[in-house]
């Protein structure tokens, strides 16, 4: 279902795990996702400690959160990079909660620079969290590619809590893969890696807090302020100036609203009923050829928009239990019917002021 009624709607229940004025820390804060994570958790009254690697890495962040919601409910804490455990250490006490979303986009093909870095930061965000002795929940932005890759061959496959990228790790390791898909394999063996770090660390600890993780899809809509330059949005916009299609780094798959992503986050981090989960953001499958007919319906008149590739796949996997799972507690934690849609996102992102 991809009905979702309420896209504003942000208000969450009042059965939550952490109360309203109480600190969330949040990592990454500058980030696309982040950044929607942290606006949804002051809407709804809560304070929270943003990390970024400096203070001249986003020096506008806190006038902007500032503006919207008054002055000492967002507040910036330094973490320098994913292996300064000092840092994760400073900006953890007090808090209430993590949501753990930094990480790392590759831009290189040296696998070392990302992969031991991510699982670095996973480690060091827990161990700050048990630290503090005030964190009683901790939510980790993993990625579907964690789980899985796309799959255009075999139907049905199915995709659950169970399901890991094995392929990742050594593929990202190996001089067979080739130099053009290296850097998808690095993020994917970071994502995976990351993760497994977070449920080994569980397993091996016996935290007093909650864990959680969501697994996003690629995600679509607009960043929260322009200034926000880590969405995957400027490689679909891209299009209406006559770019082609970048199919080399995004494949047929499904997508997320960032919206909902977050949404589904602060439903991990404060709904009481999600404990030990793997919690799937999927809305729907989509490829190229959707976006460009999309596009194509909003301006009818832009002739530069390029044709999809030919003879493009879809995405086979079958991701029904997880994304029902997911659905459920966006309903019942923000009273959302059903995801937000693929063309309801592009047109959000269309509105580019």
């Amino acid at each position: 279902m991809t009905a979702n009624t309420c896209p504003g709607k942000n208000v969450l229940s009042t059965h939550r795990r952490i109360s309203v004025g109480e600190w969330i820390m949040v990592t990454g804060a500058n980030g696309y996702i982040a950044s929607h994570i942290i606006d949804i958790l002051l809407q709804n009254g809560y304070r929270v400690r943003g990390t970024l690697r400096s203070h001249e890495e986003a020096p506008w962040l806190a006038e902007f959160f500032a503006k919207e919601y008054g002055e000492a409910v967002f507040e910036v804490a330094i973490v320098t990079d994913l292996t300064d455990s000092a840092g994760f250490d400073r900006a953890a006490r007090g808090m209430s909660g993590i949501v753990h979303s930094a990480s790392i986009l590759p831009s290189t093909s040296d696998v070392d620079a990302v992969v031991p870095h991510v699982v670095a930061g996973t480690r060091n965000a827990l161990d700050a969290a048990a630290k503090s002795g005030s964190v009683r929940s901790f939510v980790l932005t993993s990625s579907s590619i964690a789980a899985c890759m796309p799959e255009f061959v075999k139907p049905n496959v199915v995709v659950d809590e169970y399901s890991w990228n094995q392929g990742a790790p050594a593929a990202a390791y190996s001089k067979e893969t080739p130099a053009e898909a290296l850097p998808l394999m690095i993020y994917a063996a970071s994502k995976t890696l990351g993760e497994r770090a977070l449920w080994d660390w569980v397993a091996w600890k016996h935290p007093h807090f909650s864990v959680n993780a969501v697994l996003p899809n690629f995600n679509m809509g607009k960043p929260l302020c322009p200034k926000i330059t880590t969405s995957s949005m400027p490689h679909v916009l891209a299009l209406l100036d006559g770019a082609k299609p970048r199919t080399d780094i995004i494949q047929p798959q499904y997508f997320v609203h960032v919206r909902d992503n977050a949404r589904l986050h602060v439903a991990a981090l404060l709904d009481p009923t999600v404990q030990s989960e793997r919690l799937f953001a999927f809305a729907e499958q989509f490829n190229w050829n959707d976006v460009v007919g999309i596009l194509r319906r909003l301006e009818p008149d832009n002739k530069s928009i390029p044709d999809g590739p030919k003879d493009e796949p879809r995405d086979l996997t079958n991701v029904d239990k997880v994304r029902r799972r997911a659905e459920a507690l966006l309903k019942s934690n923000f009273g959302v019917m059903g995801w937000t849609g693929l063309e309801e996102s592009l047109t959000e992102a269309l509105k580019r002021t």
